[in-house]
């Protein structure tokens, strides 16, 4: 054989060997792709399961404790809305073959369920006699998915744990602690049952307008927002310095210093947002030293008119919410926050935005119906504490007066109903989450 054919044969094979080897290293990253594809997938489906079984949990709850049609209405089409979320996200994820028959069913019938005894309210038909003992059961059954739910989005919180899911599911193992074998076990545990963040209330729903209170407002200059900023965060004006102008519904100046950032507004001068961060010591504060810490610090910056409402401690901070008070009338819409460090009493945040966007002077009118009346529309199976006016956000963004009753269920569950005080129309119900670190709503 010639030597330039040798050397041709020895190149065609080195040429086919690097295109195999590159072949191999480009299907072995495409092979990469699609796990890390699929990784990405199950842990969002998870999350999306996880969300969706907790929402149905707490609707259920309120669900044993309302009498207004047009709430049980609401709350049926939610339950629908979140049980058809939750069969997609789990037909998505690794089952190991099973088809969890029962935990499906129970996802189909829990909003049809609640939807047809709000048909019957509406046509005005007594409830079923066994309607609370019913909505009870599916709480319960609701609460225990959930939880199952809640520890395996734990579990599968990383990358490896569905690594070896995977590999499980390729060699056709289904282990009791793998996610199909839990899933199993959670399907096999299930009773029968009737076939069918915070910040306190309504903190999430009062910044959807313009604000009111600056709409008019004159313009301010920004040294004059400088004076604002350094009072508010109680330092002096050389300490801070213009970092940049901020757009949105309240439009500000934005000044920075060693630790601290503030936000004044470009109409009215008001103070939006101050922030601090430092390293936390041991909290030596008990929770009336820091409220009292707050209430000080609102009133040495012209806030006042305000009460305490709900508050919460996170990483040495206890965020106390504060609602104007018109009157007699709490207004949760009317919103301002303080955190209190809890090793010195350092004020290291305030936030004014539902402030600045619901305040108005408003003329309320009295009250049609009696805090008698109102307190009638409440449950039976719930206990009156304490009553209160109180004004709330609507989903269209306006704003309604209520009567507030909080009440106890028997084994001692704190729920919040709202009665409009005008047409006796029950408007909402809450249910307190109560910890040491502070109070949630949900």
């Amino acid at each position: 054989m010639k030597r330039r054919t040798v050397i041709r044969m020895m190149s065609y094979c080195a040429a086919a060997a690097l295109a195999a080897v590159g072949y191999a290293v480009k299907a072995n990253q495409k092979a990469e792709q699609y796990k890390l594809q699929i990784e990405t997938t199950y842990s969002h489906m998870l999350d999306g399961l996880d969300e969706s079984m907790s929402n149905i949990s707490v609707l259920l709850k309120k669900a044993e404790y309302t009498t207004e049609p047009r709430q049980m209405t609401n709350m049926a089409a939610q339950l629908l809305t979140q049980a058809e979320s939750a069969k997609t996200a789990l037909s998505q994820l690794p089952t190991g073959g099973n088809e969890l028959k029962v935990i499906n069913r129970f996802l189909s019938q829990v909003g049809n369920y609640a939807l047809t005894m709000s048909k019957s309210v509406v046509a005005g038909e007594e409830l079923a006699a066994d309607y609370p003992t019913n909505i009870s059961a599916l709480q319960e059954t609701a609460e225990k998915i959930s939880h199952a739910v809640g520890e395996a989005s734990i579990t599968y919180n990383n990358v490896d744990a569905w690594s070896r899911e995977i590999g499980r599911r390729l060699d056709e193992e289904v282990p009791d602690d793998s996610f199909a074998g839990s899933v199993s076990q959670l399907e096999e545990s299930l009773t029968d049952y009737p076939t069918l963040v915070y910040d306190g209330p309504y903190s999430d729903h009062i910044l959807e307008k313009e604000p009111l209170m600056i709409k008019d407002a004159a313009p301010v200059s920004q040294g004059k927002a400088l004076e604002t900023a350094a009072a508010v965060a109680g330092v002096e004006e050389d300490d801070l310095s213009m970092e940049g102008e901020l757009d949105g519904r309240i439009a500000c100046y934005r000044f920075d210093g060693e630790g601290v950032s503030v936000t004044v507004s470009k109409q009215g001068g008001y103070a939006v947002y101050m922030r601090k961060s430092r390293s936390m010591g041991d909290s030596i504060l008990e929770y009336r030293q820091a409220l009292d810490k707050a209430e000080r610090y609102l009133e040495r910056i012209g806030m006042t008119g305000f009460t305490e409402t709900y508050y919460y401690t996170d990483e040495g901070v206890c965020v106390i919410n504060f609602a104007y008070l018109d009157g007699k009338t709490i207004c949760y819409t009317d919103l301002v926050k303080v955190g209190v460090a809890m090793d010195t009493g350092e004020i290291m945040l305030y936030e004014a935005s539902g402030y600045l966007t619901n305040h108005s002077d408003r003329a309320f009118e009295t009250p049609a119906a009696t805090e008698e009346e109102a307190a009638e529309k409440v449950s039976d199976r719930l206990t009156i504490k304490e009553t209160a006016l109180a004004l709330i956000p609507t989903d269209s963004a306006g704003e309604v007066r209520c009567y507030e009753f909080v009440c106890e269920t028997s084994d001692g569950q704190e729920i919040l109903v709202y009665i409009n005080a005008m047409n006796l129309a029950e408007e909402d119900i809450l249910i307190l989450l109560k910890s040491d670190g502070g109070t949630l709503t949900k």
